[in-house]
């Protein structure tokens, strides 16, 4: 029962985070190509900074999850 309370939230949370990496990146993308880091570089370069540790982070919990299996 604890390990299938584990996954339903481990799941659950992986969804969430998803849902909110997808909608990063197409805010940088919309942002991109409507010039609004021509306009404030220093924007353009923490949220370019934000979505690569995400992802560096993503791939480090998908590895040691992969890893365990």
């Amino acid at each position: 029962m604890k390990n299938q309370v584990f996954a339903i939230l481990l799941v659950a949370g992986i969804l969430i985070f998803f849902a909110v990496y997808c909608y990063a990146v197409i805010d940088w993308v919309t942002d991109y190509r409507t010039g609004v880091y021509r306009r404030d570089p220093l924007e353009a370069w923490y949220e370019t900074l934000a979505l690569v540790l995400y992802t560096l982070l993503g791939l480090r919990f998908m590895n040691n999850r992969i890893g365990s299996l």
